[in-house]
């Protein structure tokens, strides 16, 4: 086990809800694997609630075959340590109530998959699943989509998508079929916007626009490994870190739009 501690600010955002009956459901996927789409879903969350609305975060994955977690990343076990972090993956499961739980931090509410899920394989069905979706209330609700087949078939139900992709020819090359899918949605009159991670001088913007079939992209310059490193050992969410938070501002501020 890494020896990190978490040292939690001496000024944070609010903890309470506003409980607005208008909601808005984000959902934010990949054009494929590791792209990603779990940093920028987390640091939006983080943006609205900075901006005063009532976010739900809810990271839709398949405990089993996860690389990472967002629960480990930011040390949610220490954040939490006074206080009661409901396992919304395992209430489900378990086909247990969820209704009024709340994990509130920074402003807001994290619905996300526990090691416990991960190590005891809690998958949900399809039913469970869209309990899951359905759990997630807010003025603004996050939805971070594993780029999963057992997922996709909810992104139809987002009032709006973002696609993160990552633009090396070889992964666009291979993400072809998934493509055609997320392009389908967004004909389908669904709005959705592209964030092309990790942009730096050796792409051509061109031939990724050119593929991507659209000139209106969002360009996320790339980001030294340093910097996310740094973040995990500190036990931060990104968007704490101002170097990356400043790269980000402009581009959530035209999603927000």
């Amino acid at each position: 086990m890494l020896n990190r501690t978490f040292i939690r600010p001496q000024k944070v955002q609010g903890e309470t809800d506003s409980g607005n009956p208008e909601q808005l459901n984000i959902g934010v996927t990949g054009l494929g694997q590791c792209v990603g789409t779990t940093f920028v879903a987390s640091s939006l969350a983080l943006y609205f609630a900075d901006k005063g609305k009532s976010v739900t975060f809810t990271q839709c994955l398949t405990p089993s075959r996860c690389r990472s977690l967002l629960f480990d990343a930011v040390a949610m076990d220490q954040r939490f340590a006074n206080r009661v972090f409901y396992d919304i993956y395992r209430c489900i499961g378990e086909g247990k109530p969820v209704r009024d739980k709340k994990n509130m931090e920074y402003g807001v509410n994290w619905i996300l998959p526990t090691p416990w899920c991960a190590e005891t394989g809690m998958d949900l069905d399809n039913r469970q699943r869209a309990r899951l979706l359905q759990s997630a209330k807010g003025e603004l609700c996050i939805f971070d989509m594993a780029a999963e087949t057992d997922w996709d078939a909810y992104l139809a139900d987002m009032d709006r998508l973002i696609v993160v992709t990552d633009p090396m020819p070889s992964g666009l090359i291979r993400a072809g079929n998934r493509f055609q899918r997320l392009k389908a949605l967004e004909l389908s009159g669904i709005r959705t916007d592209w964030i092309v991670n990790r942009t730096n001088s050796g792409i051509s913007r061109r031939q990724i626009a050119a593929y991507l079939k659209t000139r209106k992209l969002l360009w996320l310059p790339e980001l030294v490994s340093d910097l996310f490193y740094a973040d995990e050992f500190a036990c931060r969410f990104h968007w704490e870190n101002q170097e990356i938070k400043c790269k980000l501002e402009d581009i959530f501020t035209k999603v927000s739009q």
